[in-house]
Order: structure tokens, then sequence, then C-alpha cells
């Protein structure tokens, strides 16, 4: 329905474990990206490998679209809890002050990495800083200039967070009772509107469609009812979702002349994948342990800082001599361990200091 989320006012297991299982998908995802087979320049790039590939290709068409409904759940419980000027000031502080951090300390690290490979720069780290400053092209950094990198998510949820609270307001002045009314039309126009701007791109990502799947996950995604409805069509949803993946993945790698066919295998993809993991995930995922509960309170820390330690892995193993298959599995062996140490570094130091405080 139409209306503010009220399902329950404490934290829902699967939504957390379902944003954490993402987050840590990350580093072998972004790994994988250093084969890519479609020429994209990235901070260290070895040689096109398609059974590398096809990881990026089969998580490429939902991982995000579903990390941005996540973030629409979540606002529905942080809005209720803070109120509007709360939720805002939080998003600003929160995810603002993480940006300005990590354009001057994270990503900084990925540019000079790609500087040193890519172009052959000698200089050290800190005189890089100069180039880095001044060498504004795409935003990614992958020729070794300024760089957003992966924290273009976060700038994009301030965003669209910032455009979701001025809809979510209007929205609030249509009485509840015809809200409720227009529920399912409403429904079906913020997913003809993701559909239809997924191909619309502002910073070189789809973000009006962030912004329609943000909405959908504050009024509909985060309601137990209609998850009940959802979960009801997962015989269909889940299968199709999967084999349009697969599908897309052996489109783009092994068949030339099929764009048509592809375009609609990646669309199925996109549209059905966030609905099917949301249905196995309240399946199988609705639950909370230790682990679990760690992994959720650091996956926002992970997501900032696995990047550079990831590229850091891939330049000294392939300074070693590792071939380049292998240096993507020992990657990932030591990107994984070493960012959960630096995660849990910064936890018991945050403890402490609470402590003292």
């Amino acid at each position: 329905m139409m209306t503010k989320s009220t399902t329950r006012g404490h934290r829902i297991n699967y939504i957390d474990n379902l944003r954490w299982i993402c987050v840590f998908l990350l580093i072998p995802y972004h790994a994988a990206m250093s084969y890519n087979i479609w020429g994209e320049d990235f901070y260290i790039f070895f040689e096109p490998s398609k059974p590398f590939a096809a990881l990026v290709l089969f998580c490429s068409p939902w991982i995000m679209p579903l990390m941005f409904l996540l973030a629409g759940v979540s606002a529905s419980f942080s809005l209720k809890k803070r109120g509007y000027l709360g939720f805002i000031k939080e998003r600003f502080i929160k995810l603002g002050m993480t940006f300005i951090l990590g354009v001057l300390l994270i990503t900084p690290v990925l540019s000079y990495f790609a500087d040193v490979t890519h172009n052959g720069y000698s200089g050290n780290y800190f005189e890089h800083y100069k180039v880095f400053f001044t060498r504004i092209t795409d935003l990614s950094g992958n020729d070794g200039g300024f760089a957003v990198a992966h924290l273009w998510f976060i700038l994009v949820l301030i965003i669209i967070s910032i455009e979701a609270c001025v809809i979510i307001k209007i929205v609030e002045i249509i009485p509840v009772k015809k809200r409720e009314v227009l529920g399912l039309i409403c429904f079906i126009a913020l997913t003809l509107a993701a559909i239809a701007t997924f191909k619309i791109r502002l910073f070189g990502e789809p973000v009006y469609t962030y912004l329609f799947l943000f909405l959908l996950g504050y009024y509909f995604y985060s309601d137990k009812n209609f998850i009940e409805k959802l979960k009801v069509l997962k015989w269909f949803i889940v299968p199709i979702f999967l084999i349009s993946a697969i599908l897309y993945v052996y489109l783009v790698e092994y068949t030339e002349g099929f764009y048509r066919f592809t375009t609609v295998c990646n669309y199925l993809a996109f549209i059905l994948g966030v609905p099917a993991l949301f249905c196995l995930g309240s399946l199988w995922l609705d639950f909370r342990n230790d682990v679990t509960g760690f992994f959720s309170e650091i996956s926002y820390l992970y997501y900032i800082i696995h990047f550079p330690i990831l590229v850091f892995c891939q330049y000294i193993l392939e300074k070693i001599g590792m071939n380049h298959t292998g240096n993507f599995f020992v990657t990932i062996l030591l990107a994984v361990p070493i960012t959960l140490t630096f995660c849990l570094m910064y936890k018991r130091i945050k403890r402490f200091g609470c402590k003292n405080n």
C-alpha cells in the first residue's frame, strides 16, 4: 500500500543479511573487473577472461539496484524514527563526511595504482596527490586522475535521499484512504519508471532508476504484507531471473548480433533479480546470530575500505610474479580477511573510546 511502512520498528534480519552479502560480493566482483572482456579500463587490468568476466555480467544487472532498494527499505524505518530533518541531517553527517574523507584518503590509493600500472608513474604516493587533484576526467580514476570510484554510491544515495524526502512529503498530502486505493497503480508506475530510465545515465549511473527503486523499497518492500504476496510468485520470479541472468552472460560472451535478445535478458535479470532475491532472502535469510550480526554491523565500513585493499593485493601479487589466474583467487583470499581485520580493529577502537567516555 502507498503508506508509510508500519511493519515493525526494529531491524529486519533478512534485509540486513541481503545488504552485507551484496557488500561482501564486491571483492570478487571488483577483482573480476580486472579481467573484463568489454575493454573497460580498470585500476589494474590483467587480461580478458570470460570465466571471471561472467561473475561481473551475472551480478551487474541486479546488485546495485538491490542496494538502493534496500536503502529505501531502511529509510522507511529511519524516517519514522528520526523525522525528516533528523533523517536528512543523518544523511549529511554519516554519508557526507564519509564521502569527503573517502575522496581524501581512500580513492587516491586507487588512482595512484592506476597511474603506476597504466601510465608508468614513478613518483611516490604523496606526490601523486597533485596529479589526483589536477587531472579531472571521468571521475573513475582508472587513468590515474581524480576519482570518486566506488564512493559514487554514497554520493548518489545522498542526492536520492533528499529527492525522496520531497516526494514522500508531497505524497503525505494525499489522504491515507486514497493512497491505499492507488497503491497498485503507484507500484506499477514506479516499476515502469525504473525500467524506462535504466539507460539514462548521470555520473555514469542510472540515477533515476535508483531513485524509483529507493521509493519502491520505502513504500512496498518494507511492508511485510507486500513481501508475503510477493513470495507467492517465487516459483515464477526466481527461475526466470536465473535463466535470464545466465542467458545474458552467455549472449555477451559467446554470441554476436543478438543485441535485442541480449538487452531483453539484461532487463529481465534487473527487473526480476530484486524481487527474486527478496523472496529468497525472506525465506532463507531471516535470522541473526553473532556472525551475521557482526557482518551486518561492519558492512558499511567494509564497503568503504575494501577497494584499495583489493587493488593493493592485486598489485603486490603481480609484482612477485603470480600468474593472472592465481592472482584472482589469492587476491580474494587475502583481501577479505585483511578487510575484516581492519573492520574489527575499528570496531574495538570505537568500543574502547566509548568506554573511556
